[in-house]
């Protein structure tokens, strides 16, 4: 990390003890990347039909080797930390695919990747690769939204008879409505950063102003029914 970043990383730490070492390392290396869009006068329309005033472009992770290794051992040491007994690293299909394989190899664990619904051709599979009744899985993800992929995940691999033990990712959104779904379906949701954090960066590196952070928040509570 440059030395400038390094330091307002030490800085900004002191000023806000409630965030985790992880979670404000990985956020200014996003940031010093530019996988963050913020764009409140045009908005961004995500898949869903969402209008969203800043976009997550992590697929850059990919591109850049130092990282992509740094995602890498973070997803892997979270796992094994949290989640010795797994079997099974599963990606969910497409985006997460890489990150997933990258991890299953780091942890060596058997991978597969699962579609949020079965393909509509060849052999109309739901879940890629070799996946045994009663293991115990893993789910990998590059950024949590709206959560309906990872409940579509869940429940595929449960109603193939697995255990799952949780889901990790690169960077939640921390939106009420996605955390409500996941803790009915019982399923824990580890992010190596947050929405919160990367707003409280961009806004010290001058990146937001305090309005434009603000309004990012009002947002991040109802973003379905923002700016309608």
């Amino acid at each position: 990390m440059p030395k400038i970043l390094l330091n307002l990383y030490v800085l900004n730490t002191k000023l806000s003890g409630k965030m985790s070492i992880l979670q404000n390392m990985t956020a200014l290396k996003l940031l010093q990347l530019k996988a963050f869009k913020f764009q409140l006068n045009n908005p961004f329309k995500w898949a869903n039909g969402w209008l969203a005033p800043m976009y997550c472009d992590d697929r850059k992770v990919l591109s850049y080797p130092k990282m992509r290794d740094f995602i890498r051992l973070e997803l892997a040491r979270t796992i094994a930390e949290l989640y010795p007994d797994a079997d099974v690293i599963a990606g969910i299909a497409t985006n997460a695919i890489a990150h997933g394989v990258l991890v299953a190899e780091q942890l060596s664990l058997p991978f597969v990747y699962v579609h949020p619904t079965p393909k509509d051709h060849g052999l109309e599979n739901q879940i890629e690769g070799d996946l045994r009744p009663r293991q115990s899985v893993v789910i990998v993800e590059n950024q949590v939204n709206a959560g309906n992929n990872c409940v579509k995940v869940v429940e595929a691999l449960r109603n193939n008879g697995c255990n799952v033990l949780g889901i990790v990712t690169i960077f939640d959104y921390e939106f009420p409505s996605t955390h409500r779904k996941l803790e009915k379906l019982g399923v824990d949701l580890m992010a190596l950063t947050n929405l919160d954090t990367i707003l409280h960066h961009a806004s010290y590196m001058g990146m937001l102003t305090q309005h434009e952070e603000q309004t990012i928040k009002e947002w991040q509570t109802k973003p379905s029914k923002w700016n309608k």
